[in-house]
């Protein structure tokens, strides 16, 4: 019975090991699109957006910011979670410093990507992203904890019984 317990401990960790290698790669990618490839994909999103939202309500701007924020809370969010699975300590603190490094990286990387900079603005907007799926991702394991707490204590309690 322990031995399974490891190989699915094992079988999760490589999982979220891979989301978060994978989401990594989707940034990367994202950065290695040309400015105006990657205008117009966000102008494709931005036009769906207004589709389903009225015009008037999104700018470009909101989008592309937006989506700089969502995918570092996302990568943050999944790098807390692989840390915590691989029992490595304050993984919190960990994963808001690790994004916030790539984010550097990523935005070194659009010098050299044509028509893409560095913008310091961009990085603290990762940052931020990065943090508040930091805080996501500490306030699930909360309840979680408290799910489970309150599930054995209804255990205990009926076993009583």
């Amino acid at each position: 019975m322990p031995q399974e317990k490891n190989k699915k401990q094992t079988a999760v960790k490589i999982i979220l090991w891979s989301l978060t290698a994978a989401c990594m790669a989707v940034i990367f990618y994202f950065s290695s699109r040309p400015a105006n490839i990657s205008q117009m994909q966000s102008g494709t999103i931005l036009a769906w957006l207004r589709s389903h939202l009225g015009d008037g309500v999104l700018s470009d701007f909101i989008v592309r910011k937006g989506a700089h924020f969502s995918e570092y809370a996302g990568f943050c969010f999944l790098l807390c979670w692989s840390l915590k699975v691989s029992d490595k300590p304050h993984p919190m603190v960990k994963g808001i410093a690790f994004a916030s490094l790539y984010a550097i990286t990523d935005e070194v990387h659009q010098l050299f990507v044509d028509g893409r900079s560095c913008e310091a603005r961009d990085w603290a907007l990762d940052t931020a992203g990065a943090i508040t799926g930091a805080i996501i991702f500490f306030v699930l394991m909360k309840i979680f904890s408290l799910f489970i707490q309150k599930s054995e204590i209804v255990i205990d309690t009926s076993i009583l019984r």
